[in-house]
């Protein structure tokens, strides 16, 4: 117990500097948080939250300071499934609902720590573990995610506690459980469905039985969907807003609407509009985000803009090529292990977002915990060059170098390279159960 002194001593030092900094961050406004909260109120009253612009009898219920401008859909651009689980936290105030969130991140990112130390096997890996658990709290996009109110954490919880249900699998309990969180999962964001592909792999593993008792809770959602008119209009008002959103962000002739003028509340749910401004002046620390799409980079260095249809097949192209890797490299595909399927995916869905014709902030990037998590509960006695290079990239998280040029992003598609790597890299062959032991191992 005495070697777990120094390191649980920093953890604490850490804990109490960066608890400090993110109150910080919170008392100045956090306004990503704001349209889920009126989203979540608009669903539960029964209205659709996606072309929503406020309106002077709405008073403060669905009032959001950001959602005053001249484009046609709303601010609120989270899928119903997102709204809905927030729900219980959307009737309260929100100076009440903020300091929440701040405490249930901190909760967040604490399971899906404990959820990766518990796979560690020797004390290097569980100090491996900690160390990403005290890089990731220094990160760029862990303090925009705070400073913002992001809910992008929830997709690494959900993807943690998929992989440990999926690995338990010894009843109906635990297949359901995972069932559940593949719902959240891809009802959260709908492009993680690419989260899966390498899991289809493994399905041969495991009995139909499970498989079953898996698909219920899918089944069962996506008849709720289909049976309740209001939740099939929320879909289609969700995916047109996506649309818009393209629009805006590509430039392609948006179309400009009047609404109502911003009524400037100086005060409304426990805000205070002057205290917010006070606490903006007086950041804690300088947050560097950049919009890593891979559009973005195009247009820097080539000075030309990828269409929308281009950037579609180029990942569906680079996805489909990877994914063949992985199922080659992986034959039998019941060899292939869920951890690194669980690796695998999250690059998938992170190809998509890169991908992606709507600008993406540095919050992205606390989607890219689970693998980081799970290549340090695997941590070898002497530290490889991949698992040196991922450490650097975390540093370069963390740290502002201004001779580096779009370091956050450097940083990011260093790591994702490096856990594609580690994911395709073959696993460990079975061997067969026929023949003699003295026979050599059939491949």
């Amino acid at each position: 117990m005495a070697r777990w002194w120094l390191p649980a001593v920093v953890i604490l030092g850490v804990l109490v500097y960066t608890l400090s900094r993110d109150i910080r961050f919170e008392k100045a406004y956090t306004g990503d948080l704001r349209n889920r909260v009126t989203g979540a109120r608009l669903v539960r009253d029964g209205r659709s939250p996606y072309f929503y612009k406020w309106a002077p009898g709405d008073g403060v219920r669905y009032y959001d300071p950001a959602n005053f401008d001249s484009v046609l859909p709303s601010n609120m651009t989270s899928t119903p499934i997102l709204y809905r689980l927030l729900s219980p936290l959307a009737d309260k105030p929100q100076s009440t609902i903020s300091a929440s969130w701040l405490a249930i991140e901190y909760l967040l990112l604490a399971a899906i720590t404990f959820l990766a130390f518990r796979r560690a096997q020797t004390p290097l890996q569980q100090r491996a573990v900690l160390a990403v658990f005290v890089l990731v709290l220094f990160s760029n996009g862990w303090e925009e995610h705070v400073a913002s109110g992001q809910t992008y954490l929830l997709i690494p919880l959900f993807a943690m506690l998929f992989l440990v249900f999926l690995e338990r699998s010894q009843g109906p309990l635990w297949e359901v459980a995972a069932g559940l969180a593949a719902v959240a999962i891809v009802g959260i964001r709908p492009n993680t469905l690419l989260f899966f592909v390498p899991f289809l792999f493994l399905v041969r593993s495991y009995p139909r039985r499970s498989l079953l008792f898996f698909c219920a809770p899918i089944l069962l959602t996506m008849g709720w969907i289909l049976a309740s008119g209001h939740e099939r209009g929320l879909w289609k008002d969700y995916f047109h807003n996506v649309q818009e959103a393209v629009k805006t962000n590509q430039h392609l002739d948006p179309p400009v609407v009047v609404h109502a003028p911003d009524p400037h509340y100086p005060q409304w749910e426990g805000l205070d509009t002057a205290r917010i401004n006070y606490y903006m002046c007086r950041l804690p620390d300088v947050i560097h985000s950049e919009n890593g799409n891979v559009f973005v980079l195009v247009r820097g260095v080539f000075h030309q803009d990828l269409s929308v249809a281009a950037l579609g097949w180029l990942a569906i192209g680079i996805i489909l090529v990877l994914a063949g890797a992985y199922f080659l490299l992986h034959d039998p595909p019941g060899d292939a292990e869920p951890a690194r399927a669980a690796i695998f995916g999250v690059c998938l869905f992170m190809i998509a977002d890169l991908f992606s014709p709507i600008y993406r902030h540095q919050y992205y990037t606390v989607q890219w915990i689970p693998p980081l998590m799970l290549v340090a509960a695997q941590l070898p006695a002497r530290m490889r060059t991949a698992h040196w290079l991922l450490l650097a990239g975390l540093l370069l998280w963390c740290v502002h170098l201004p001779f580096i040029k779009m370091q956050q992003t450097l940083a990011e598609y260093g790591i994702m390279a490096v856990l594609l790597g580690f994911a395709l890299a073959p696993g460990r062959r079975k061997a067969s159960k026929s023949g003699p032991a003295s026979l050599p191992k059939s491949r």
